[in-house]
């Protein structure tokens, strides 16, 4: 069992890297939020600095999984862990991108445009936060039942994002004044809509962990 000792420390440092990396980009999505909804300029430039810190966990991690895999010669299933790690790594990277995207969105759009627009924004992106909480619960636990759970409720960001489409067509064609702000905002409609693809990522990657198995969810 001592032998164990190194290889399952290291494994811990890397399960606490992706819950403390989880937690800041919640935290991201929610002054996110905060600041569109507040329309404040001050918020939505921390939240643009502070994707620096989740960029350079992910790096950090993917260096420790590497270390792990060459040092310790891991057996199938904490290889199995280490990589499933270094993946959700890469989609909890990709999300924050996503809080960035529309912290930087507030200096950009009118604020009756912002208006309209928060309630639709707004719902995707708490599902999509609480997903994200949820899908690393899971791989903590190593529950692939509740990670397919999880990967579910990205049709509720489907739906949301289908609806906000549309509208956002009737807006610029009601007015083609706001049509470059109507631009701004398909694209934004479509990074939170890919925050659930992201949400669904770690949630396959969680059953292959658990598994052995590659599935691919919500198709």
């Amino acid at each position: 069992m001592e032998g164990r000792l190194p290889l399952n420390n290291q494994m811990s440092e890397l399960h606490q890297s992706i819950l403390r990396m989880g937690a800041l980009v919640e935290e991201a999505l929610n002054k996110a939020l905060e600041s569109l909804r507040n329309e404040d300029v001050e918020l939505a430039t921390a939240v643009v600095e502070g994707d620096k810190v989740i960029d350079a966990l992910q790096r950090e991690i993917e260096d420790l999984a590497t270390t792990i895999i060459a040092t310790e010669q891991p057996g199938a299933t904490d290889l199995r862990d280490i990589m499933t790690a270094a993946k959700i790594a890469a989609d909890l990277e990709r999300i924050g991108d996503h809080a960035r995207h529309i912290a930087r969105a507030v200096e950009k759009l009118p604020s009756e445009l912002i208006v309209a627009s928060v309630p639709s924004i707004e719902s995707m992106a708490r599902t999509g936060t609480q997903m994200v909480h949820d899908a690393l619960t899971a791989f903590v636990e190593q529950d692939a039942t509740y990670a397919k759970a999880v990967a579910e409720r990205d049709d509720q960001i489907d739906k949301v994002h289908r609806a906000m489409y549309q509208n956002l067509l009737s807006i610029m064609r009601d007015k083609p004044e706001w049509l470059e702000h109507g631009v701004e905002l398909l694209f934004l409609n479509r990074y939170l809509e890919r925050l659930g693809d992201h949400v669904t990522n770690i949630c396959e990657w969680v059953v292959f962990s658990k598994t052995g198995e590659h599935v691919e969810l919500n198709k």
